[in-house]
C-alpha cells in the first residue's frame, strides 16, 4: 500500500472518500444492530411482565378453585351433618342432592333418586297441585319457614306416607335457581299431639258431666234446705212460749246453717255456670261497672266507714260484663270484710303490653305469702267462721271468670299490712 505522502491530491482525495463511505456504511450497521437489540429487550420485557401477569391470575384462579373447593366441601358436610332430611332440586323440580337423612327417612338410594322429578316424594293426590305451586315459587323465590301453610305428607319408597314439616329456601347459581327443602319428620310430634287432642276432649267431657252433676244436685239440695229453714221459723214462731233458750239456740244455729249451705250451693252454681255457658264478651266501661259494685256494697261500706278511691283512668274492655261485675264485686267486697279497722280501698289501672293490669289495694288483715295461692282454690279458708262469714269460694270464682275472659289473677300480700289483688285483662277482643 502506497503511504499518503506518495499520493497525489487527486488519489488522496479518493481515498478520503472512499474511508468516509466504508465509515458511514458502518455507521449505519451499528445503528440498525443498536435498534435490533433495542427491541428484542423491549420484546423480553413485554414477555416477561405478560408472564407475570398470567401467573398472577394463575395463582388467583386457584386460589378461588380451592375456595370454591372447600366451600363445596362445607356445603356437602353441612348437608350431610343436618339431622333433617334435605333435598336439593333446581327449577325444573329434578333432584340433583340428598343427605343420608333423607335416604334413611324416605329409603330410596341416592343413585334412584338423583334426576327424578320431586313429586315422587309425595302421595299421589298431592302431585299435580304441587307442579303448579313449584313453578310459582321458582317465580317468586323467598325462603318459607317450618311449619308454615297446610299439613304436608311425604311418601316413602315403600308406600307408606308420613307427615312432614318443611322449610324452602331459594339458592340463585350460574344454572338458575336451585330450591333446597329441608324436611322433618313429625310423626311422633303428630302422634302426641293426637293423644293431647283427645284427652283434652275427655277431660272437657268429664268436666262438663261433673258441672251437670253439681247443678242437678244443688238444684235437687235448694228445695229440702227451704224446708228445713222454713219448718225451723215455723217452730220458732208458733212454739216460741214452749222452747227454753237452748232449744231456740240451737234452731237459730239450724237456719243459719241452711242459710250457709244455701250460699255454698248458689257459688257451685255460679261455677257450674260459668262451665257451661263460658262468657258472652261485650265492650265494657269498667268506670261504670266499679260505680254498680259500690252502690249494691252500699251498706256494708257504709256500715264499716270504708273509704274506696277509684282511679280515673279504668279503662273501656273486651269482656263478659257479668263475670267482670262479679269479680269486682267480690274483691271488694273482701277488702272490706277482712279488715279490722277502718277500711281504705284503692281500685286503680294501668296498661302493660297487650293487657290492662286492674287492682285492689287494701289495708286489711293481710295474707301469709305461703297461702297467696291456696286461696284461688275451691271452698279454702284461712279463717274461722265465726271471724270472718263466706263459703270460701269467692276467689275461686274470680279465678274462673278472669281466666275465662284471657286473663290472669293473683295477689300481693303481707300479715298486717293489707293486700292487693291483681289481675289483667286483654285489650282487644279475642
Amino acid at each position: 500500500m502506497r503511504s499518503y505522502d506518495a499520493m497525489t491530491k487527486s488519489e488522496l482525495i479518493k481515498a478520503i472518500r472512499s474511508l468516509e463511505k466504508k465509515q458511514g456504511k458502518t455507521a449505519e450497521q451499528q445503528k440498525k444492530a443498536t435498534r435490533r437489540k433495542g427491541t428484542e429487550e423491549a420484546f423480553e420485557v413485554r414477555v416477561q411482565e405478560r408472564t407475570a401477569e398470567l401467573e398472577t391470575i394463575n395463582q388467583a384462579l386457584r386460589k378461588e378453585m380451592t375456595a370454591r373447593q372447600r366451600a363445596e366441601e362445607q356445603f356437602r358436610e353441612m348437608i350431610e351433618s343436618a339431622p333433617d332430611a334435605i333435598v336439593i332440586v333446581n327449577d325444573q323440580g329434578r333432584i340433583l342432592r340428598v343427605n343420608s337423612e333423607m335416604v334413611k327417612m324416605f329409603g330410596y338410594r341416592r343413585e334412584e333418586i338423583l334426576q327424578q322429578p320431586v313429586e315422587v316424594l309425595l302421595p299421589e293426590r298431592f302431585r299435580r297441585g304441587h307442579i303448579g305451586h313449584r313453578e310459582a315459587y321458582v317465580m317468586h323465590p323467598q325462603t318459607r319457614p317450618m311449619g308454615v301453610g297446610p299439613d304436608l305428607f311425604g311418601l316413602r319408597k315403600g308406600g307408606s306416607e308420613f307427615p312432614v314439616e318443611i322449610r324452602l329456601s331459594p339458592m340463585k347459581t350460574d344454572e338458575g335457581i336451585l330450591v333446597i327443602s329441608v324436611i322433618r319428620d313429625i310423626t311422633e310430634r303428630r302422634a302426641v299431639e293426637d293423644s293431647l287432642r283427645l284427652q283434652k276432649k275427655l277431660l272437657e267431657e268429664k268436666v262438663r258431666e261433673m258441672d251437670d252433676f253439681v247443678h242437678v244436685v244443688s238444684h235437687d239440695l235448694k228445695e229440702p234446705l227451704r224446708g228445713i229453714d222454713a219448718y225451723a221459723g215455723f217452730i220458732l214462731e208458733d212454739y216460741a212460749d214452749r222452747l227454753d233458750d237452748e232449744g231456740k239456740r240451737y234452731l237459730n244455729a239450724l237456719r243459719a246453717s241452711a242459710l250457709r249451705m244455701n250460699y255454698l250451693i248458689r257459688d257451685l252454681l255460679t261455677l257450674a255456670s260459668i262451665s257451661r255457658k263460658g262468657s258472652t264478651r261485650a265492650s265494657v266501661d269498667l268506670k261504670k261497672v266499679v260505680a254498680d259494685v259500690q252502690h249494691d256494697l252500699d251498706f256494708a261500706i257504709q256500715q264499716k266507714g270504708a273509704e274506696i278511691r277509684v282511679g280515673s283512668n279504668l279503662p273501656t274492655v273486651y269482656c263478659d260484663p257479668t263475670q267482670i261485675r262479679e269479680v269486682f264485686k267480690n274483691l271488694l267486697s273482701n277488702a272490706i270484710k277482712f279488715n279490722d279497722k277502718t277500711p281504705s280501698v284503692e281500685i286503680s289501672s294501668r296498661e302493660e303490653g297487650d293487657f290492662h293490669h286492674l287492682s285492689i289495694k287494701d289495708n286489711g288483715i293481710g295474707i301469709e305469702s305461703r297461702y297467696t295461692e291456696q286461696i284461688f282454690g275451691l271452698f279454702e279458708r284461712l279463717h274461722n267462721q265465726e271471724d270472718f262469714e263466706g263459703t270460701g269460694a269467692g276467689l275461686a270464682i274470680c279465678k274462673k271468670m278472669v281466666e275465662g275472659n284471657g286473663g290472669t289473677i293473683w295477689v300481693e300480700s303481707q300479715p298486717g299490712e293489707g293486700s292487693t289483688f291483681f289481675f289483667t285483662l286483654p285489650k282487644r277482643e279475642g
